[in-house]
């Protein structure tokens, strides 16, 4: 079952790439000869006008096969032949439709988990809000005479305090009271609280708001990550390879659903962020190329940049082979 469940995301993570990179070729009129789900030996295929579409052995990849990706080509919808800016579209499409899928997965997250209201769920056990007789229900409308819209405001307003009592008014049953209450410091989560749970409620804005805030933590956690792997602050031992990639996803799909999109928004972004990197054979690599086009006006020649690009893709696969090898010394 986990080896399942990790091939269903792997896959899904794979076509979005790959879908990017393929609609955006399709738009841009160029040719798309083959999309493949996975490498190594076709276990299904379907041929629909120009493109066959199939499906391989290993699913730890992907890929959109260009007419004249590699080669010159005759064709006048080859992408070889197609103008700059169209190629680096094409190209810059794949890891960008996986940064988007990041997004929509912490999206659906953030939108059922719910936003913090300003209502109390609960009280804690001995802790300033249930000494002071707050229930739950009970609706906080101001801190200090100022008002509160927000679980963040009230948040705010609380954390703020130095020591101090703060006067707390909560509307209950229709009524207004007001309370006196000091909050104490948490050690745990390193602010001042007065120990009340908030009721959530399901909101679109938030959600949405979250799942950028979200996505842009993800991406500079993997560039701070990638920077200390470059400037050998993190060992390459470290690293996560396939193997280590499909345990991970079958251990936290034991411990929900939302946990596992969760986690699938991060290798999304992990692999769109990956593929941008200007290494020969990723996507990046090609970007590189189009962007060295168009600062000296010709493109390097195909064949030469083709080339390139396969010493690239053998170096790619050597490190798949190690961080695997030392995937499978990690677990057994």
């Amino acid at each position: 079952m986990t080896i399942l469940i990790s091939i269903i995301v792997l896959s899904v993570l794979v076509m979005f790439h790959e879908f990017g990179h393929f609609i955006v070729a399709k738009l841009s009129g160029s040719r798309v000869n083959e999309f493949s789900i996975g490498f190594g030996p076709r276990l299904f295929k379907k041929k629909y006008g120009e493109t066959e579409y199939s499906f391989r052995a290993l699913l730890f990849g992907g890929y959109v096969a260009l007419e004249g990706e590699d080669e010159k080509s005759n064709d006048p919808r080859a992408i070889v032949n197609k103008p700059w800016p169209v190629r680096l579209a094409v190209f810059a499409a794949g890891p960008l439709m996986n940064i988007l899928l990041a997004f929509l997965l912490l999206f659906i997250v953030f939108f059922n988990i719910g936003s913090p209201i300003p209502q109390v769920k609960s009280v804690m056990e001995g802790y300033p809000a249930e000494k002071a007789g707050i229930l739950p229900g009970d609706k906080i409308v101001m801190v200090n005479n100022i008002k509160i819209n927000t679980w963040e405001e009230l948040e705010k307003a609380i954390s703020s305090t130095k020591d101090k009592e703060i006067q707390i008014t909560i509307e209950r049953d229709s009524n207004i009271i007001t309370k006196d209450i000091k909050p104490v410091f948490d050690k745990q989560s390193s602010k001042n609280m007065i120990g009340i749970i908030p009721e959530y409620k399901r909101s679109l804005p938030w959600a949405f708001t979250n799942a950028i805030d979200k996505t842009v933590y993800f991406l500079k956690m993997i560039v701070i990550t990638l920077g200390m792997l470059i400037g050998g602050k993190v060992s390459a031992n470290d690293i996560m390879g396939p193997v280590g990639i499909v345990y991970t996803i079958g251990t936290v799909a034991k411990t929900g659903l939302l946990n596992l999109m969760t986690f699938s928004a991060f290798i999304s972004a992990y692999l769109g962020l990956f593929n941008l990197l200007p290494f020969p054979a990723l996507d990046g690599g090609r970007i590189l190329f189009v962007l060295i086009e168009a600062v000296r006006g010709e493109p390097v020649p195909p064949e030469k940049e083709g080339y390139i690009h396969y010493i690239g893709f053998m170096i790619l696969i050597a490190l798949i082979l190690f961080v695997t090898y030392r995937d499978v010394l990690r677990m057994f």
